[in-house]
């Protein structure tokens, strides 16, 4: 179907990539029969093609329900992309890899003033998007959310309940210290997902990635370092002793985490000059500000929770960056890999994606009252999949008000800066997730924030 005019104004528009939507479902369809989009929402889906006219052959099936209508666009095409993001109010951007794929879509989206969510775990297009849309985007109003999926929502998010959590019990001031979190998930990778670390290790230069890949690359404040490399590391209470080991999607999930904690920074600094002019709107803005900072000494840190023995899960973290050393340094092993590894439209199967779950545990502690910890879990059964995104997109679409200042502001933002309670409320409500965040002294466990 060719891109036409609408009468009416899309709340969320959708962009999938080719070959993904058949694995996972596409992500129209999440909206409107699993999550809490009202049915005023008003909803259109792109097939989004590549330049050589990949990703046509698909569309047909996206919308077979004649649900939704579906229209092609040429992503790199910046005219075809402007004229399609102009009808809209929210991008939900599925087609990756962002890299090669993602800089028109949030071009559009910054100029025009839109707001955007994606799925990306990819820092390096990240740092690139900071470094050409942000200041950009806070002078048009554009609200820009990439990592709006697994990753990485449950990150953020959990270190936003711990900072509540902990402030609640013991004072607005009080800051964080030490934020570990620990990844317990059964499930699979997509081939979007390999795609997306194909492109890395392809398309993306070798100086850009090691850039984006700093502590604090993708914050605007450089904060406390973060905790050294370990194999083997114990899970905060656990008894009997419980260990984590490296966690593949780490390094993208720690630079979302150490954004959130820079925005806020920045923001408590300069929010009577930012958000208002006016005395009275100054300081109604810092006292919604000044209890989302972390404070100086919050470093961050995840694992994914493995085992009893310290030494096995040492000996699966050095495997692991020997792996990723040998995948990434000598092309053979490449080249011999991504023969086995799945392809765009191929992963786990949809009973292993149903029986799947996500388990996060968070731990934070208060700096300057040691031994008092923030305690906070996130539950999932099923795979999420574009279900996360699609509620991000729901809020940027229905729940202005009640956003974070930072969305009032505009620029590249993460999703505890950019939806905040928002979306915890809207993933309860949605039945997707669960939240309990409490406090933690010694080994006892008391005060639940939720």
């Amino acid at each position: 179907m060719p891109l036409r005019s609408a009468g009416n104004v899309d709340l969320v528009f959708l962009t999938c990539a080719w070959g993904c939507c058949r694995l996972h479902g596409p992500p129209h369809r999440a909206l409107p029969r699993t999550t809490s989009a009202p049915e005023h929402v008003h909803l259109r889906a792109w097939r989004a093609l590549d330049g050589q006219g990949r990703g046509a052959q698909e569309a047909v099936g996206i919308a077979d329900d004649g649900a939704v209508p579906v229209f092609h666009v040429d992503v790199t095409k910046y005219d075809m992309v402007e004229a399609a993001v102009r009808e809209t109010k929210v991008v939900l951007n599925a087609a990756g890899p962002y890299w090669l794929w993602g800089t028109n879509v949030v071009r559009a989206c910054t100029l025009l003033g839109k707001r955007y969510v994606d799925l990306t775990g990819e820092p390096h297009f990240q740092h690139k998007m900071i470094e050409l849309f942000d200041h950009t985007a806070t002078k048009t109003g554009a609200v820009i959310v990439p990592a709006c999926g697994f990753d990485s929502v449950p990150s953020d998010i959990a270190v936003f309940l711990a900072n509540r959590t902990l402030k609640n019990a013991l004072g607005p001031q009080t800051q964080l210290g030490l934020s570990q979190s620990f990844f317990n998930i059964k499930g699979g990778f997509s081939g979007g997902t390999m795609a997306s670390m194909a492109s890395e290790i392809e398309d993306v230069p070798a100086d850009v990635a090691e850039e984006s890949q700093k502590d604090y690359a993708l914050s605007p404040v450089k904060g406390h370092p973060s905790p050294p490399q370990q194999t083997a590391v114990r899970v905060p209470f656990s008894q009997p002793p419980m260990y984590g080991a490296a966690w593949i999607m780490a390094t993208a999930n720690t630079a979302v985490v150490q954004r959130t904690f820079g925005l806020n920074a920045l923001l408590a600094d300069h929010s009577s000059t930012v958000l208002a002019s006016a005395r009275a709107e100054a300081q109604k803005a810092g006292e919604q500000i000044r209890p989302l900072t972390y404070g100086p000494e919050f470093r961050y840190a995840e694992y994914m929770t493995f085992s009893r023995s310290r030494f096995a899960a040492s000996l699966f973290s050095v495997l692991l960056g020997l792996w990723f050393t040998l995948l990434f340094n000598v092309p053979p092993v490449w080249w011999i890999a991504k023969r086995f590894l799945p392809k765009s439209g191929e992963g786990p199967s949809e009973k292993l994606m149903q029986s799947g779950y996500m388990n996060v545990t968070n731990y934070t502690e208060a700096a300057g009252a040691p031994g008092t910890w923030a305690k906070t879990t996130i539950r999932g059964k099923g795979d999420p999949g574009y279900k996360l995104t699609s509620e991000c997109a729901l809020a940027l679409a229905l729940d202005d008000a009640a956003l974070p200042p930072h969305a009032h502001i505009g620029g590249v933002l993460t999703p505890a800066t950019a939806l905040g309670s928002v979306l915890v409320s809207r993933l309860e409500a949605a039945g997707l997730v669960q939240f309990e965040s409490q406090i933690v002294r010694g080994n006892e466990e008391s005060r639940k924030d939720r």
